[in-house]
């Protein structure tokens, strides 16, 4: 399979929403980042003209020189420009957005849109030496003949370098390579150390911190002994425990061995680290707990690693080694719920095959556990995986027999048992049994308790102001829709399904004629067969009703052909599923 030179990168929907709403703005990258073609592509999407050179008037993308972004932006124009690292620093401030190397997650998948993988050793040092962009990722594939995995001695042989880095530091000289190593530190450090707080850093608080965090990689795979001898003395000054806790993880790759005992005691850090911290530190931890002996450090790790698993890239490989690992701390409780966040992650993201590892290692785990209790443990998180994977599949009857299987052990063993009542709460509502969804969800003011209480309660102007308070959204956007208020820049923010999120603004439209326009494009590239295309059928036949477009009783029939199609696996809809608003909003509830 041939390599493309643009791959979708984390910043594109940053740049597609301010070209949508015709803002301005910049996207700057050092050469042969890629800004070119993202910008492109990106102004194909929005509709917006693509132009050279600063003209102001019409909006437009427009491709200049770094020097001539200010004026660009001035004018109302969103820029797109390349240029040297020096460059793009000095004129990377209020609103520019950098275009960043491939970090190494997105790099393996990138590769494997090409049909190439790596191993994990070599995909750093391939980082390093290509630069880190897609079009010479892309040159290297070809100087290696497109193997089937690239190995960390293909990378060594291979005849690259980072431009884009090299002349920077070649120009900029210790002191930005002492600050690029440290990422963030004080005025002190950075003085004591021999950093410089140049123009590649910005003050937040009492820190100086990189523009362009990922410099520090570049920097430290640039000169290691000099990573090295920076770092350590740095774990003499800093007093920040998150920073101590990278340092000495960057140390580790370094094949400095000195820090582990000392690391273990700041395994607390992974508690507050944003993600990509947070998986760095992890994959340290999960690697170095063994050697000093913490099953608690590894145990939390672990935890870290599932509860990020929406942001990683894996394979089932991967799981299957997490699982492993997991397995191996059993009957530590820490472990068990890993178990139960990884499965929930993966088939909340539809991933059945990688699931499917997690719940195999729970069924060994019930063959071979020994204690009552631990064998109770595995079959509550094993159950509770089942009854997931058949509310998604539709199965909510299977569902509820698993769930009240589990329920009526909740004597014997309290883990997981929060989720074992509201999830057969939930399985009562999916199947239109609300009295006894009550007894499950009673006293629940989270999404679930408030979702029953939208489909029961008259009082929904109430109802939209506990959801408000209790920050569930999505609640709130559904209670305004069955009140009839126009809520279509609530339900804009909502993180639900691109498809719902359009037939819930076309269900809030004051103008059901335009709103059916903007449905039909939504239901042309929806999949007939996903559930949700059942939604958007019954908002389709309501709007038509409504614009005067349908016959009263035809729609009427399609309805009842509805009601019996949905009825077959959730039983609980049929009774919202009619031309009406208040019930098509409360209705969404069993689509999300």
């Amino acid at each position: 399979m041939a390599c493309s030179g643009y791959f979708p990168r984390p910043m594109d929907r940053e740049v597609l929403e301010l070209l949508e709403a015709r803002r301005p703005g910049a996207l700057l990258g050092v050469r042969r980042s890629g800004v070119s073609t993202t910008a492109r592509r990106l102004a194909n999407i929005a509709g917006v003209p693509h132009k050279n050179g600063v003209k102001c008037g019409e909006y437009a993308v427009v491709e200049v020189a770094v020097e001539e972004v200010k004026d660009a932006v001035r004018c109302g124009l969103f820029a797109a420009a390349t240029g040297t690292l020096e460059e793009v620093l000095k004129a990377a401030d209020g609103g520019v957005i950098l275009m960043p190397p491939m970090s190494t997650s997105e790099l393996v998948e990138f590769l494997a849109s090409s049909g190439v993988s790596i191993d994990l050793e070599a995909a750093d040092l391939l980082l390093y030496k290509t630069g880190g962009y897609p079009e010479d990722v892309c040159k290297a594939l070809e100087a290696m003949n497109y193997p089937a995995r690239v190995t960390r001695q293909m990378v060594e042989e291979l005849d690259t370098r980072p431009v884009w880095f090299l002349e920077a530091a070649s120009r900029l000289g210790r002191g930005f390579l002492v600050a690029s190593i440290l990422a963030a530190a004080s005025e002190e450090e950075l003085k004591a150390l021999g950093g410089e707080a140049g123009f590649w850093m910005r003050r937040e608080g009492r820190l100086y911190v990189l523009k362009a965090p990922w410099l520090q990689f570049y920097a430290v795979q640039y000169d290691p002994e000099l990573a090295k001898s920076v770092l350590e003395e740095a774990l003499k000054m800093v007093e920040d425990r998150r920073r101590a806790a990278y340092y000495m993880a960057l140390l580790w790759r370094l094949g400095v061995r000195g820090h582990v005992e000392r690391s273990m005691e700041y395994v607390d850090v992974l508690d507050a680290a944003p993600p990509q911290l947070a998986l760095d530190l992890s994959l340290y931890f999960l690697e170095t707990a063994p050697l000093a002996g913490r099953r608690d450090v590894e145990a939390k790790a672990l935890n870290t690693l599932a509860d990020l698993m929406p942001f990683l890239t894996y394979s089932v490989r991967d799981v299957e080694y997490l699982a492993r690992r997991a397995t191996a701390l059993v009957p530590q409780r820490e472990a068990y719920l890993a178990l139960y966040k990884m499965g929930m992650h993966l088939l909340t993201a539809g991933k059945f095959s990688e699931a499917e590892v997690v719940l195999s290692t729970l069924e060994d785990l019930l063959f071979r556990t020994q204690r009552e209790e631990e064998w109770l443990m595995a079959k509550r998180v094993l159950n509770l995986l089942q009854a997931y994977k058949e509310g998604l599949l539709g199965r909510w009857r299977e569902a509820r027999r698993l769930l009240e299987e589990e329920y009526v052990t909740l004597k014997f063993t309290g883990l997981l048992g929060d989720r074992v009542r509201r999830n057969l709460g939930w399985a009562y509502v999916m199947l239109g049994d609300f009295r006894q969804a009550k007894l499950y969800l009673k006293g629940d003011r989270g999404y679930y308790g408030l979702a029953l209480l939208l489909l029961t309660t008259k009082k929904l102007g109430r109802l939209r102001s506990l959801a408000k308070a209790a920050k569930e959204p999505v609640i709130a956007a559904l209670a305004g829709a069955a009140l009839g208020l126009d809520v279509r820049a609530e339900v804009e923010e909502l993180n639900i399904r691109p498809e719902l999120k359009e037939a819930l603004k076309a269900l809030a439209d004051p103008d059901p004629a335009a709103a059916l326009r903007r449905l039909a494009a939504v239901l042309s590239r929806t999949d007939p067969g996903d559930r949700s295309a059942l939604y958007l059928y019954a908002v389709e036949a309501y709007l038509q009703k409504a614009a005067g477009r349908a016959d009263a009783e035809e729609v009427k029939k399609f309805f009842e052909r509805l009601r019996g199609v949905v009825a077959e696996d959730t039983p609980g809809a049929t009774k919202f599923l009619k031309t009406s608003k208040r019930a098509l909003a409360k209705a969404a509830v069993f689509f999300l």
